[in-house]
Order: C-alpha cells, then structure tokens, then sequence
C-alpha cells in the first residue's frame, strides 16, 4: 500500500465524513445557487433551492433573508424547491419538516423527468383528440377531461399511462420526503386535522380518518393502492389550453396537488404556466389586482407539487397549446363524500355546480 493510500485511509478512520456534515446552523442557498430550471421561472422574487434535505427551523414570515437549509445528504434526491414565503431561522424552535412547509404554503416542490417524453406526447395526442370530439367551444379556452372519462379516452390507455406517472411521484415522495405523508396523509395523526387545507367554505377539518387505516397504509402509494384516497371532483385530469385559454386564481382545498406539464414551453406555447401567490390562507382564491409571486414553467414530464391552500392560477397561453395532467388528493374519511373516491378506477360524477368541464 502506498504511502498515499495509507495516510487517506488513516484520515478516513480517524475524520469520518459525518464529522464534516453540516449542523443545524445550515447552509445559504440563495437563487443564484442551483438555476437549473431559472429559465422556466418567468417572475420568482422568492428563492429558490434545490434538494431540501427534510427539515429547517421554524420560520418567521414576511422577513427579508437568505433562505437557510440542512446540508443534503442524499445524492439521489433531484427535486427543487420554490419558496414562496421568505423566513429567517431561530435556532430555539423545532425543526420544521418540507411536509409542514407544503402544508402552510410556503414552497412548491419540483419533480424533474418523471414522465418521459414518449408519454407526455402519447397523453398530449389522445387529449387533442378528446378536444376534437366536442361539440361545443372550451370555456375560457380550455378543455378539461377525466382520466376516468370513457367518453374522453375510451379503448386508450390514458388511465393505464396517467396511473404509472402517478405513482412514480407518490414513490418519490414516500423514498425521499416521508414527513409529506406523515404530516398530511398518516391517518393516526392527532393533529391530521390541524394540518389540512380548508375546506370550500373555509372551514377547517373536523372529521379525521379512521385511525385503524394506518394499519393498512404506511405510505402514498399504498393509500393510493388501497382506494383510501379523496380526489378533487373531476379528477385526476388533462387540461388542455389554446390560445387565450386559462385557469382562474383558486385553492383545491385538498392535502396534495400534482400537476404534471405535457407540453414544453417556447415549444409548445407562449405565455401560460402556473401562477403562485405567497400568503396561502392570508390570500384569497380571487387576489384582484395582484400577480402572482411567482410564475412557474417546467418542461413537459416535470412534477409541480403544492398544498391546498396555496393560491395558484393558470396563466393565459398566448399562442399553441399548453397541456397538464393534474390531481388533487386528501386521506379519505367518514365524511368523504362516495362520487370523490373514484380516482381513475371508475367514470367521474361531478355536481351540478361543478365549475370544470368534463
């Protein structure tokens, strides 16, 4: 053994590299760190981050700082991370989990490449399709159909592709973010209730799951898996927007949203994107006269994860077509109602006042 590989072997022994991870005093990362996806941030006054490692300390809202994070110590991570709310950190006060982050509507959480380009396109094509079937124009430019819809995307394998993607997400999230689970899914939480987004009219959560659901399912997928899920009415789906086509400022009012981008920007379109704004339940689902705080654009196959309370819009397209595959979820309870079980295993109902359109 060489003299060299000896003395790093002894150094390795005596310095482990855990002695060299960084504590809880953190590192900065201001915008400049990581722009892989800059590009595709068209208005971001917030910073932005990439592969938050699990926990911060709790945060002071509204205070202008750089943003401080745990060193990441797993190199297989890939997501980024968009904050919304900008905090500075007291070191007295318990660590702050990403999955009590996304509850409060601090951060949006990007997946890159988890649907590849074949399945964006094939996804893409069955939904012009179902656009071309209808009869009468989209509303505000846009057409939004069901995975579950047979009238859509009957004798396809839309439900068969959207399933797959979906569950590449939900197994990222269970192998690198766990605390997003145990914070807004684990039906034995006692504070499941306290976490959750309101409601449509503004009410918090009164109604838990039953307690012995955990028994069965330790994780998204297998909540997923098991129907033990409450989907968003008309949902998971495709929208597809032409050109002046949009989606209005809104919350979902459930525990998780992933909108996944089937079409490329520049590509595919001009102008569109999804719009966010700070505040989560401080902000209304109709912030007149305010623009978002940020306008996000990832290319076709990327994951946008959010809360239900943020309040977020579709921005008009100005020309081309823009696509997205999107669902929003909560643990399902006694109080769900039975037509927002479904996911993409039977035909949708929807209520009359549904402001989609299938």
């Amino acid at each position: 053994m060489s003299q060299g590989i000896l003395f790093y072997y002894l150094f390795c022994c005596i310095f482990p590299l855990s002695a060299f991870s960084f504590s809880p005093s953190r590192l900065r990362h201001p915008r400049s760190m990581n722009d892989s996806c800059e590009k595709w941030v068209e208005c971001c006054p917030s910073y932005h981050s990439s592969n938050f490692s699990g926990t911060r300390q709790r945060q002071q809202r509204a205070v202008v700082t750089p943003l401080h994070l745990h060193e990441n110590q797993d190199r297989h991570r890939r997501h980024e991370l968009y904050w919304l709310d900008e905090f500075v950190v007291d070191d007295d006060d318990d660590p702050v989990t990403l999955g009590q982050s996304i509850a409060d509507g601090e951060v949006v959480v990007c997946l890159p490449h988890v649907a590849t380009e074949e399945e964006c396109e094939d996804l893409f094509t069955a939904a012009r399709r179902a656009v071309a079937l209808r009869e009468e124009p989209p509303a505000r430019g846009r057409s939004r159909m069901s995975v579950s819809d047979p009238t859509s995307f009957g004798g396809t394998n839309v439900v068969m592709k959207c399933e797959e993607i979906l569950l590449r997400v939900l197994d990222y999230l269970d192998d690198h973010e766990p605390s997003i689970y145990d914070t807004l899914f684990w039906p034995r939480s006692e504070t499941w209730c306290e976490w959750q987004p309101l409601n449509a009219l503004g009410e918090e959560h009164t109604v838990p799951p039953l307690p012995e659901l955990a028994d069965e399912c330790t994780n998204l997928r297998e909540l997923y898996v098991a129907r033990a899920l409450e989907w968003s009415e008309g949902e998971p789906a495709i929208n597809v927007y032409e050109g002046g086509g949009y989606f209005g400022a809104h919350k979902d009012h459930l525990a998780l949203t992933v909108l996944i981008p089937l079409t490329t920007p520049q590509a595919d379109f001009e102008g569109g994107g999804t719009g966010f704004w700070a505040g989560n339940r401080d902000t209304s689902e109709n912030p007149e006269g305010r623009e978002p705080d940020l306008i996000l654009k990832p290319p076709a196959g990327s994951a946008l994860v959010f809360g239900g309370d943020v309040t977020h819009a579709g921005m008009p397209v100005a020309s081309g077509l823009r696509s997205v595959f999107v669902c929003s979820f909560s643990t399902r309870t006694p109080a769900s109602s039975p037509d927002r079980l479904h996911g993409m295993t039977a035909p949708p109902v929807t209520s009359a006042g549904f402001k989609g359109s299938l």
